[in-house]
């Protein structure tokens, strides 16, 4: 498994891939306005790129054999209430293709998010998960995450609740 930086010439396939990925995931699990409603503007390029171009922003694409099947986006420049510190990282989204899911991938991303947390020097490395995944929380659970709170994540007009989680991360 090979992880890189995403470049900016990058842009189109890391709007496609998560597009595809964010809709294999919840599409099913939404009203379809709402969920349309999303996609419509957190999917343009000129969206994906303002995050991509964000200077506290990394993007990183996982391949396998050349195939790319996930990728990684996280945030030096958020810190929620809750959490008491200004000294995080938010691991934003964690998406991986379908047909890989289930097979070991997860886990070596959250081992590499880690890695990246402790080089960035922060104390937390935190997150957000909807509450109605409760398989997702519990892989994070076992990852060593813990729930500290709650946030809304607005899908469309559909206010749904997630779960904020956090990990302590030591030097």
């Amino acid at each position: 498994m090979t992880i890189l930086r995403v470049k900016n010439a990058e842009l189109s396939l890391l709007r496609d891939l998560a597009e595809r990925t964010f809709r294999d995931t919840y599409e099913s699990r939404n009203d379809p306005n709402a969920f349309n409603a999303y996609c419509d503007w957190a999917f343009t390029l000129d969206y994906v790129r303002a995050e991509l171009e964000h200077p506290y922003s990394e993007f990183y694409f996982i391949r396998e054999d050349q195939q790319l099947i996930a990728y990684l986006k996280f945030n030096f420049d958020q810190h929620p209430p809750e959490i008491g510190s200004q000294n995080t990282m938010q691991l934003q989204r964690i998406y991986i293709e379908t047909v890989f899911q289930g097979k070991g991938v997860g886990p070596q991303l959250i081992q590499f998010a880690e890695q990246r947390a402790k080089t960035a020097g922060v104390e937390w490395l935190w997150l957000s998960v909807w509450q109605k995944a409760p398989p997702t929380v519990a892989f994070y659970e076992k990852c060593g995450f813990e729930i500290f709170g709650v946030e809304i994540f607005p899908l469309g007009d559909d206010p749904q609740p997630d779960w904020l989680m956090r990990k302590k991360i030591s030097a």
